[in-house]
C-alpha cells in the first residue's frame, strides 16, 4: 500500500506541474474542471490513508471497505495512465516534433478521454458485470466414468470473498441458479470469505439453502486461513479458522482436508477428494499445507477421482506429475483477473492455466473463475461464473 501510495503522490506532483507548465494553451472551462477534480482526488486520498492508519482495513464498513478502496484504486491507476500520456507529450515537444504533434491542448484532450473511458469501463463492470452471472455447463466423455455415474452432474463454485458482498439480491441469485441444475453433487473451491469468519454470518441462511443428492463439499481457500490479518494471540488465528468449519457444519456442508470419500450408485464408486491449500514453490506467502499422498490413501488408480483443490497450481506442479491417475480436477483461486482483454489477462503472470476447462490425454482440469470478486469492486469481460460438470460413459 506505501509504494502504491507514493507512485500515486509522485504522479500527482507530475500532473500538477505539466498542468501548470501548459495552463495558457489549454482549455480554460475544462482545465479548471479538472483541476477541481484532481485537488479533490487528493483531498479523498489523504481521508483514505488517515482511515487505513485509524483502522485496519478489515473492519471497516462493507460498503466503505469494498467501493472506497476500489474507488482509490481506480482513481491510481487512472492518474498513472494519464501522467504517462502527458510525459508522452513532454518528451514529442523536447525532440522539436511539429507543433501540432506535440500541442499541449491535443494530448490532454487525449488524455482525459482515455480518463473517461478507463472510468465508463470500470463503472459499467461495477454496476452490473460483476452481477451477470454465467453457467457454464461442461461435458466429460470418458470411459473411466463408472457407468452408473453416466450423467452425475457436479456442480462447481468458487471464491465467493463474501465480505466483498453488500447485498443478498445477488447471493440469492447465485443460490437459485445451483439449485436450478439440480445437481447431484454441489463443491465449493475456497475463499468465501476476505478476512474473518463473521463475514458470512448474514449469508449462513442463503447458503443453507443449496442442496444437491450427495450433499455439498468444500476445500479452503488461501483466505479462508485467516493469513491477511495480524492477529493479537495466534490463538486467535486458529479459532477463527474453526469458527468456519463449525459454521459450513452447521449449514450441512462437508469439509475436505487432506481426505476423501466415497460417492456410491449402486455398485459403483468415484472417490471425491480434498486438500487443503497448496502453496507454489515460488510462493512464498503461504505455507503448502497440502497432502496428496495422504488424502488419496485407500484410493485406487483404477477408481474415478475428483479431486478440490483451490490453487490450480496444484495440478500443474503436482497433480500431473506425480499423480497422473486423478482424473478430474476442481480449482478456483485465479478469478481471472477478474478483467480480460479477448484472451488476455494479468491472471496468466501468476499461474499457467486460469480460466476454463483444459484436457491433457486422461486428465482433466476446469479453473473457475469465481463468483465473488476482492480488492477491485468489479469485473470487465470476466463475468462471474459457476460450473455444471456432467460425467458421461464413453
Amino acid at each position: 500500500m506505501a509504494i502504491i501510495m507514493a507512485f500515486v503522490l509522485f504522479f500527482d506532483v507530475w500532473i500538477k506541474y505539466w498542468t501548470q507548465t501548459n495552463k495558457s494553451q489549454l482549455p480554460r472551462r475544462t482545465c479548471k474542471i479538472f483541476l477541481w477534480i484532481f485537488y479533490a482526488s487528493i483531498v479523498y486520498f489523504v481521508l483514505m490513508i488517515l482511515g487505513f492508519w485509524l483502522s485496519p482495513i478489515a473492519y471497516w464498513p462493507p460498503i466503505l471497505r469494498v467501493y472506497g478502496y476500489g474507488l482509490m484504486l481506480i482513481f491510481a491507476s487512472i492518474k498513472i495512465v494519464l501522467a504517462n500520456v502527458l510525459f508522452l507529450q513532454f518528451l514529442i515537444s523536447k525532440i522539436r516534433f511539429t507543433n501540432k504533434i506535440s500541442s499541449p491542448k491535443r494530448w490532454f484532450q487525449v488524455g482525459l478521454c482515455i480518463a473517461v473511458f478507463m472510468f465508463i469501463i470500470t463503472l459499467y463492470g461495477s454496476i452490473y458485470e460483476k452481477f451477470a452471472l454465467r453457467v457454464h455447463q461442461i461435458e466429460i466423455r470418458d470411459k473411466t466414468v463408472p457407468k452408473a455415474f453416466d450423467g452425475y452432474k457436479i456442480v462447481q463454485f468458487s471464491d465467493m470473498h463474501i465480505g466483498s458482498q453488500v447485498s443478498k439480491r445477488y447471493v440469492r441469485k447465485l443460490v437459485d441458479s445451483i439449485n436450478a441444475q439440480n445437481p447431484d453433487l454441489v463443491v465449493f473451491t475456497g475463499d468465501m470469505v476476505n478476512f474473518h469468519t463473521e463475514e458470512i454470518i448474514p449469508f449462513v441462511e442463503l447458503f443453507s439453502q443449496i442442496h444437491a443428492k450427495d450433499g455439498v463439499f468444500v476445500v479452503l481457500g488461501n483466505h479462508d486461513y485467516s493469513g491477511y490479518l495480524r492477529w493479537e494471540r495466534p490463538p486467535d488465528s486458529v479459532d477463527n479458522i474453526l469458527h468456519l468449519l463449525h459454521i459450513y457444519h452447521s449449514m450441512g456442508w462437508n469439509v475436505l482436508q487432506n481426505e476423501h470419500v466415497w460417492l456410491h450408485r449402486g455398485d459403483d464408486s468415484i472417490a471425491l477428494v480434498g486438500v487443503e491449500m497448496y502453496s507454489s514453490k515460488r510462493t512464498k506467502r503461504w505455507k503448502n499445507i497440502a497432502d496428496t499422498e495422504n488424502a488419496l490413501r485407500g484410493v485406487c488408480p483404477s477408481n474415478f477421482i475428483v479431486m478440490l483443490s483451490h490453487n490450480p497450481q496444484h495440478f500443474n506442479e503436482e497433480l500431473q506429475l506425480n499423480f497422473p491417475h486423478v482424473n478430474l480436477t476442481l480449482t478456483g483461486h485465479s478469478h481471472g483477473g477478474q478483467m480480460a482483454i479477448r484472451a488476455f489477462s494479468i491472471a496468466r503472470f501468476a499461474m499457467k492455466h486460469w480460466r476454463g476447462f483444459h484436457r491433457f490425454d486422461d486428465q482433466y482440469l476446469n479453473v473457475c473463475t469465481g463468483c465473488g470478486f476482492n480488492t477491485l469492486p468489479f469485473r470487465i469481460n470476466m463475468p462471474p461464473s459457476i460450473s455444471v460438470v456432467t460425467l458421461s460413459v464413453l
